[in-house]
Order: structure tokens, then C-alpha cells, then sequence
């Protein structure tokens, strides 16, 4: 009875003691949601799983069939891990192009492609059981690309993603994924030499196919991620860099920063979807070559009292515009607004600058003008031949006589207007004579008030 009570105590210690598994530090791992365990390749004749609530690394011999001019470790190095299915994977070249799959422990290669490299660095996840792979740079240039692997046909497609605004090209955008939607975060635009750090969020919904964008990222959180390491087919719902742990709640539009020291011995963390478990691969000093894999409870990881952060602010409307469209916006503006006072001008004719009762003063005159003024308002109206007087001379002809008359009238006229702030062809308004047709006639405008104050005429 009391070996037996001893052995029940010391069980629940022998399945902590659980020895780590060791592994290189190149090893490729992944989380399957369908078989509820973590995944691990580092070696050509087998590969490791782990399910939590079983509490032990299970190996399974793995039958490998690489394609001509293939070596495991290159295929290590540039092909990524993705579960599709119960003990199914895909595995997916980094540029995009070849696709191994790995069902019945049999890996073998299983595209109609090729090596495509125009896909480096880009975000790498499954949805339903297809691969996606989103941006990348390759072929000297980043893009936004986002392909799928058609499982029927063994090609890549551009996904049939809807109209609107999409993300920019990048590359190393960090990746979360919720059932069905995608959050791509921040990344890098090369330009020539050089490139530059994004600090954009976006969602990607699978059931409407469109992107949307939700803001402008922490700068914080923008510098962390890029001093992270990047990884393809990794859910960054949980990462580290140097001494701090990072949780990201994106649908609360947080993050949360654990600090300890003892992050700096992690090499890599691989999280189930729930955030529940979290695969930790650890290295030390002695042998950096070498990581020791467990997989732990996240809360055994989450050292000390959080910070919390906001993760991102929703971006300005303004903001949104790109910086041409302001350009041709301004222009629009100018010609409307143009058009606009143009318009008005030529309705309104300067009404609004018109003084309400203009009065015609005789210093605004020469003496023959006031003197022709007076004519005409005495009159009402007054003949222009009434008014030859004033401009004959000896031997003088008659066309001349009616040059002289014409031009003085004229400028009589542009002068009232200059005075009263009205319209030419409002003034001394010329009519034909109701007798004689042949005669004209200057009538006076009874909106126009002369001064009392008289010259003496000439």
C-alpha cells in the first residue's frame, strides 16, 4: 500500500521530468490544430510529435523521397511545414514553387510547379487545408501577392481576393491567424538599396475575400518586430526577442510585454491555437548549435507582472488619401473654386461692392462733363445732336464732329461707372428718336443722384 501511494506521488514528477528533445537549431516545427499536437523535423529518417495531454515525444519513421540535386539539409533549410489534415502536412518552399507532402510517413513532392523565387520572406499559413503564402521579395523586387496551392490542379494561383485597398508590397510581415481571418502586420518595402520599416495592420477575411486596414501599429511594437528574427510559417500570436516575452490580443487591439532574462536563452516558440501550449525551444552557451524542445503550459512561461500596450490606433481618414490624389484634389479645388467666383461675378456683376446711393459730385468731372450731365437729367433724355455745340470748330466735317461726340460719351460713360461701380452699358443708355429713327438719344438713369453743388458753365 504504501509503494503503491509512493508511485502516485511521484508520477505527476516523472511526467515533468519528461527529458527535452534535442534537436538542431535549424530543426522545422509547427502546431496542427487537427491532431492537436506539435510537430517536428531535424532528421531524414524520422520526425517527432508531441500531443500535450499525452505528455510525450512520439517518433515516427519517416520515408523520404527528395527530388534529383536535393539534400535533406537544403531541403531543411527552405521548405516550411504547414498542417493540412490528421497527420497530414505540407511542406512549402520559401520562394514559393515546390510543395512536399507528408502523409503515411511518406514525404515525397507533389507540384506541377517550380522553383519560383519571387516569394522570400512572405507570410506562410493554411487555410481549410491550402497553403497561402502572402508578399515576399524576389525577382529585385517586393510584392503583394497573395497565391494559394491548388491541391487539384498541383499549381499556385493569385487568390481571388475582391476589389478595394490592399496591403503595399513587403516582405517579413508578421502573421496572426483567427478561424477565419488573417492580421498582417508591419514587414519591409525594399527600395534599391535600401528599405524601409511598415508600421500598418491589416485583416484579411476568407469569407468576404476582402483586406482591410485597421491602423497604424505601436511604435514600440513596429521596433520589436523588427529586431525579431523572422520566420515563414510561424503564428506570431506569441514571440520572443532578447529578454522579453511578447502576447499580442489582436481582436482587443493589445499587446502585453513579460521581461525576464531567462528569455534569452529561447531560440524559438511555437503556440497551439488556443495559446494554451507553447512548444519553447531553449539553447545555452555550451553548445549554441543544439536547442532542447519541451512543450509547456504558456502560463509556465510568462514570467513576472505584464505590461500592457495598445497594439494599434485606428488610422485618420486623411491619412488613408494617398499623397497624389491630395495633389490632384488641390488642383480640382483651385479650378472649382475658380469657376465658382467666376461665376459668381458675372451673375452678381460686383452688386455687393455698389454703393446704395452714389452721388455724382462736380469735382469727379471736367466743366463740359457736368455741364452734359445736367442736359440730360433736366431733360430725362436729350438728343446727341443737342449737343454739337460743345464740340464744333470752323471747318470741322461732320464725321468728325460725330467721332468727337461718340468718344466723349463713351468715356463719359467708363467714368460713371468707375464712380458708381456699375455695369457700361447700365448708363446713358442710347435710344432711337420716336419720330425720327435716324436720331439717337442719351436718356438718364433716375438711379443716379447728383450733388446740389453747380459749376458755372463754360
Amino acid at each position: 500500500m504504501n509503494k503503491l501511494l509512493l508511485f502516485l506521488l511521484l508520477l505527476p514528477l516523472g511526467a515533468a521530468a519528461q527529458p527535452a528533445l534535442k534537436a538542431s537549431r535549424q530543426a522545422q516545427m509547427t502546431y496542427s490544430k487537427y491532431d492537436a499536437a506539435f510537430f517536428v523535423l531535424d532528421d531524414s529518417t524520422k520526425y517527432y510529435t508531441y500531443r500535450p495531454k499525452e505528455g510525450k515525444w512520439v517518433k515516427h519513421n519517416l520515408h523520404l523521397v527528395l527530388s534529383d540535386g536535393y539534400v535533406f539539409n537544403e531541403f531543411k533549410h527552405r521548405f516550411y511545414p504547414l498542417a493540412i489534415g490528421k497527420g497530414h502536412y505540407m511542406f512549402v518552399q520559401d520562394g514559393c514553387g515546390m510543395v512536399y507532402e507528408l502523409k503515411n510517413d511518406t514525404l515525397r513532392r507533389i507540384d506541377r510547379s517550380y522553383d519560383q523565387k519571387h516569394q522570400f520572406g512572405a507570410a506562410m499559413y493554411a487555410y481549410k487545408g491550402v497553403p497561402y503564402l502572402f508578399g515576399g521579395y524576389g525577382l529585385f523586387r517586393t510584392n503583394n501577392l497573395h497565391t494559394y496551392f491548388d491541391l487539384h490542379s498541383k499549381e499556385w494561383f493569385e487568390s481571388n481576393d475582391k476589389g478595394g485597398e490592399i496591403p503595399s508590397e513587403r516582405d517579413g510581415p508578421f502573421l496572426i491567424q483567427h478561424p477565419h481571418t488573417i492580421y498582417i502586420m508591419g514587414g519591409f518595402a525594399h527600395e534599391r538599396t535600401k528599405f524601409k520599416v511598415l508600421n500598418d495592420i491589416w485583416s484579411y477575411s476568407h469569407r468576404t475575400k476582402k483586406w482591410k486596414h485597421l491602423g497604424e501599429l505601436n511604435p514600440r511594437f513596429t521596433r520589436r518586430t523588427r529586431m525579431r528574427g523572422f520566420v515563414q510559417n510561424k503564428d506570431y500570436s506569441l514571440f520572443t526577442m532578447e529578454n522579453k516575452l511578447t502576447v499580442v490580443d489582436v481582436k482587443n487591439k493589445k499587446y502585453y510585454s513579460y521581461v525576464s532574462n531567462r528569455y534569452y536563452n529561447f531560440h524559438r516558440i511555437v503556440n497551439d491555437r488556443k495559446i494554451e501550449f507553447v512548444l519553447v525551444g531553449t539553447h545555452n552557451s555550451a553548445n549554441v548549435g543544439l536547442a532542447q524542445l519541451r512543450v509547456l503550459p504558456v502560463k509556465k512561461i510568462l514570467y513576472g507582472n505584464p505590461t500592457e500596450y495598445y497594439l494599434y490606433k485606428p488610422i485618420s481618414y486623411f491619412k488613408q488619401i494617398p499623397l497624389a490624389d491630395y495633389l490632384w484634389l488641390s488642383v480640382l479645388i483651385n479650378v472649382l473654386l475658380f469657376f465658382v467666383i467666376f461665376y459668381l461675378r458675372r451673375i452678381t456683376k460686383m452688386s455687393w461692392y455698389k454703393p446704395k446711393n452714389p452721388i455724382l459730385e462736380p469735382a469727379d468731372f471736367t466743366e463740359l462733363e457736368w455741364t452734359v450731365l445736367n442736359l440730360i437729367r433736366q431733360n430725362n433724355e436729350l438728343e446727341l445732336s443737342a449737343m454739337n455745340k460743345y464740340f464744333d470748330e470752323e471747318g470741322l466735317s461732320f464725321e468728325t464732329l460725330k467721332k468727337r461726340r461718340e468718344s466723349f460719351i463713351k468715356a463719359l460713360r467708363v467714368k460713371l461707372a468707375l464712380i458708381t461701380r456699375r455695369d457700361v452699358e447700365s448708363l446713358l443708355l442710347e435710344t432711337k428718336h420716336p419720330l425720327d429713327k435716324r436720331m439717337k438719344v442719351i436718356c438718364w438713369d433716375k438711379d443716379l443722384t447728383m450733388s446740389t453743388e453747380k459749376k458755372d458753365n463754360p
